[in-house]
């Protein structure tokens, strides 16, 4: 019988054992942030706990998830020490509601003391709102009060001082209030109203316009209740309600056994206090003014779980269902939902569901292909979803297949344009993008965005497209003309020309384009920028070490590939397909495998070379396009029989002929004068810069 083993790479530098070891706690304790250099970038974490030998243990984002580390001490800087902050601390006015009346003595309000510092107070409403004023505009009552506070608390008093018992913040719910019950999930009826996506021929789309809107301009601060462990608050989903007014995002955090949701009212630009619900790791798939869903993955044969909660002055759970059993089998793993009445909920995934939230059933469902996304116009009345090499235009109301397009390769994200009047859809793999005049059924432009693995694709008024929060489009000229970086937060698109960032304190509005571009590319000519297209003269440069009859084929399908977008290949042409690969540097890992089906674990420490395979277009010595691939070990690793593991790396880095043959080059590129974007701005929570 043959035996696997699988190989995991915890971390890239080989840790030695140190028999001193127990001294170096010492220097650290549970609380501190630290900084430290890890695969090559360096990080920020706070220290959770110590190994049995006393190194630090901690949590830190890598790679968009949460992994937690052991280090050497020796390899660890503080940055904040726990001790300092715990010294730093006052001790915290009392959390009473008292009632505080002004200096005239006309005007009084109900609140708590957060804090008495330089010369002025804040307090905390009772509906949650912090206010800030001066000491002078205070009632003498009130302002003997605060000097009571305050010898209280002075050094001369014995009894001041001391340590705060930690409770976690309740929010609205009161301390103690009993918990809510647990509401047992039931399995929805998914299986009932099951459609065949098919089309007659005929196209009865209408274009579904966004409602005109005034942009609002005002930054909305925030505060989490998770304050603790603040430094791993995350933003877990964000919704925009159905009319757009409306904001909620989920926010969670390692360390904490609960989700917050926040609202924040975009129309008056203010937040509420956040809601907490009695439940980890959860996603927010849909919202709307008055409920919220979340979703909780599932794992192997636990099944996830979607849940339903009414918004008030808390988070009531008032259902809960049953999603992605075993593997998810079924489909009904969620990554995409919206509301469509109080009553209705779109989900999608594998399948396309909308759900009578009441009965827990489909009024329709329908497959989809599946790592797409699909896209909903903008008030909600049409949904464009892929389908095998298909898209169709439903009727989200009752499942009408409202007309079918056939693109010229699978389209995997689509947007409708605020207007209705245009879809655009992108090829995750190669970038092309096309879009559809959607009152004739007509293809009306052909381009691509720079080649990665897209995962969104936005209309930025009619006359520009966002790929990924970091392209921007020009549709005419069908190059990008500005880059923008972001981090921290999620861009959130209205549909309807409105953007906001959400990041871990703020939400701020974005206004894109926003450098004037029209007037900086109103002379140049779409002709001009195409670099490459049907008819342009191609040459292929091969700089591979694979087999002669590898080698043809290669060529061949590529060939293939070029002639079909109308290219012609040529040798010395000014435009070239350079096929080549480079070594990397050098790499440690630090391998723990499981070596028998009884779970026994060994070690070994490897070292390899990665290889970078790449297909680049040139056009006079100048880089216009290119996609390539690393070649190593990428975490887990699956030996062949008697193999080892430093046997199984090497293989590993040996390039594969397959991805030059698998290469799929757009048909149109094109590219500013100069070959670069006209600029170059930082998306964050102060805007755009």
């Amino acid at each position: 019988m043959m035996r696997f083993s699988f190989l995991l790479a915890f971390t890239a530098l080989t840790f030695i054992a140190n028999a001193n070891a127990y001294a170096y706690q010492e220097d650290y304790q549970v609380g501190d942030v630290v900084e430290f250099d890890f695969l090559g970038k360096t990080y920020q974490a706070e220290i959770t706990d110590f190994t049995v030998t006393k190194w630090p243990i901690v949590k830190f984002e890598y790679r968009g998830r949460l992994t937690e580390r052991f280090f050497p001490p020796s390899r660890l800087k503080l940055i904040e020490s726990a001790r300092d902050k715990s010294a730093g601390q006052t001790m915290s006015p009392p959390a009473e509601m008292r009632k505080w009346t002004d200096s005239t003595g006309s005007f009084s309000v109900n609140a708590k003391l957060v804090s008495n510092e330089d010369g002025s107070v804040k307090l905390e409403k009772e509906d949650g709102r912090i206010i800030t004023l001066p000491l002078t505009k205070l009632s003498d009552k009130d302002q003997t009060y605060l000097e009571e506070l305050k010898k209280q608390n002075s050094e001369a008093n014995p009894f001041a001082g001391g340590e705060m018992k930690a409770e976690p913040p309740t929010s609205n719910n009161s301390p103690s209030k009993p918990a809510a019950p647990k509401i047992e999930p039931v399995s929805p009826n998914f299986k009932n109203n099951e459609l065949v996506l098919s089309s007659n021929g005929n196209w009865t789309v209408q274009p579904d316009s966004a409602s005109s809107t005034t942009q609002n301009q005002k930054v909305i601060n925030f505060k989490s209740g998770f304050e603790k462990h603040g430094f791993h608050n995350r933003l877990s989903g964000v919704k925009l309600t159905n009319d757009s007014q409306m904001l909620v995002t989920a926010i969670t955090n390692p360390f904490e056994k609960e989700t917050e949701l926040l609202i924040v009212d975009l129309k008056t630009a203010t937040s509420k206090p956040p809601l907490r619900i009695d439940a980890k790791d959860q996603t927010l798939l849909a919202a709307t003014e008055n409920q919220a869903v979340t979703y909780k993955k599932g794992s192997g044969r636990t099944a996830g779980e979607i849940s339903f909660w009414e918004l008030g002055n808390e988070a009531r759970q008032t259902a809960a269902w049953k999603a992605a059993s075993f593997f998810d089998r079924d489909g009904l793993a969620p990554t995409f939902g919206q509301f469509i009445d109080e009553n209705r909920l779109l989900t999608a995934g594998r399948r396309v569901i909308l759900w009578n939230c009441e009965s827990a059933t489909a009024e329709y469902s329908f497959s989809i292909s599946e790592t797409t996304q699909p896209a909903i116009s903008a008030t909600g009345k049409q949904l464009a979803v892929a389908s095998g090499k298909s898209v169709y235009i439903i009727n989200i109301d009752n499942g009408e297949v409202l007309g079918k397009i056939e693109p010229p390769t699978a389209a995997k994200f689509m947007a409708f344009s605020p207007n209705g009047e245009q879809l655009a859809g992108i090829n995750g793999s190669s970038g092309e993008i096309w879009i559809w005049n959607l009152s004739d059924n007509q293809l009306s432009q052909e381009f691509s965005a720079p080649p990665s693995m897209v995962k969104s694709i936005n209309w930025v008024g009619e006359d520009y497209l966002l790929v990924d929060a970091r392209f921007l489009i020009d549709v005419r000229l069908r190059a990008v003309v500005w880059t923008y970086e972001s981090s921290g937060g999620n861009v959130i698109n209205a549909n309807d020309g409105r953007f906001w960032f959400a990041g871990k304190t703020k939400i701020s509005p974005i206004s894109l384009p926003g450098t004037n571009l029209a007037k900086q590319t109103a002379t140049l000519k779409p002709e001009e920028l195409l670099v490459l297209g049907p008819d342009s003269k191609v040459s292929l440069e091969f700089n591979l070490p694979f087999k002669s009859d590898e080698l043809d084929k290669i060529r061949d399908r590529i060939t293939a590939t070029l002639n079909k977008n109308g290219a012609v290949i040529q040798d010395n042409a000014d435009l070239k397909l350079v096929f080549k690969i480079i070594k990397g540097k050098q790499e440690k890992a630090e391998m723990s495998s499981i070596t028998d089906p009884f779970g026994r674990r060994g070690t070994e420490s490897i070292k390899y070379t990665p290889q970078i395979g790449s297909v680049t277009l040139v056009k006079n010595g100048n880089r216009v396009w290119q996609k390539s691939r690393r070649f190593g070990p990428m975490g887990m690793i699956q030996l062949k029989r008697g193999e080892s593991a430093q046997a199984a790396a090497k293989r590993l880095c040996k390039p594969d002929p397959s991805f030059f043959e698998s290469v799929a080059i757009p048909k149109y590129i094109s590219q500013l004068p100069g070959g670069e974007p006209l600029g170059r701005s930082t998306i964050s929570e102060k805007g755009v810069n």
